[in-house]
């Protein structure tokens, strides 16, 4: 059996508004401040990545359609991308998928 091509968006690239950009740009300082290394949010973006293919899952009816587990790789595969960006990638991706706070709370936990 083929499986279709995924087209998953995980919202990696996804605009912020002007005081999101600032606040990505304040949690980068702040990372940076706390010495906070890209390895060390790598399992965030994926865990947000995955909780976003979970969201896309939903949309299956079949729970045991293969399909689902094409959403869970390809979210893997974009959070992957992501974290391959590095530092600025990984903390503009956690503002866009959790906002602020969380991604705060997120990057202080990790310094």
């Amino acid at each position: 059996m083929t499986m279709p091509d995924i087209e998953l968006d995980i919202e990696a690239d996804a605009a912020l508004s002007t005081a999101g950009e600032q606040a990505a740009e304040r949690l980068l300082a702040l990372a940076h401040e706390l010495q906070v290394e890209a390895v060390d949010l790598d399992e965030a973006v994926h865990d947000a990545a995955a909780s976003y293919g979970s969201t896309a899952r939903q949309s299956v009816e079949d729970e045991n359609d293969p399909l689902i587990d094409g959403i869970y790789d390809e979210a893997g595969r974009q959070a992957a991308e992501v974290n391959n960006g590095g530092l600025p990638s990984q903390v503009h991706y956690l503002v866009i998928q959790y906002g602020t706070d969380r991604a705060e709370e997120i990057i202080r936990t990790a310094g």
